[in-house]
């Protein structure tokens, strides 16, 4: 059984871990009607090439007139369900058991160009 004690200690190295690892991706626009880069090892901030994300959270905006559909990508393929999100909306996603976007770039597409995103998780 685990005592209140045992669970503050854990919970503190937890959160020292998370703060050691973790990262925030920028907010990135989808742009040029393809995928765009939000975190890869040329964004700022940029993932570290050889180590693997995980992804945690993430926030779809949508400040376009009309509703659309957002996703994550590697390599032109989708790691993400499609997110409908309606016109001047923000949709966020919580992982418990993350995304593993391993040791690849990742990158944001939508329906439409404008729809921004950040992604926020950790890299070990």
């Amino acid at each position: 059984m685990v005592t209140k004690g045992d669970l503050r200690i854990e919970l503190n190295e937890l959160a020292g871990y998370d703060i050691t690892n973790g990262f925030r991706s920028a907010v990135t626009a989808r742009a040029g009607g393809a995928a765009t880069a939000l975190w890869t090892t040329t964004t700022t901030p940029a993932r570290t090439a050889g180590k693997v994300t995980s992804i945690y959270h993430i926030e779809f905006h949508n400040p376009t007139a009309g509703a659309v559909t957002a996703w994550l990508e590697i390599g032109g393929v989708a790691i993400t369900v499609p997110v409908p999100i309606d016109a001047g909306t923000t949709e966020m996603v919580d992982y418990r058991v993350p995304i593993i976007a391993g040791d690849n770039d990742v990158n944001l597409n939508a329906t439409a160009n404008g729809v921004q995103c950040m992604i926020t998780g950790i890299e070990v």
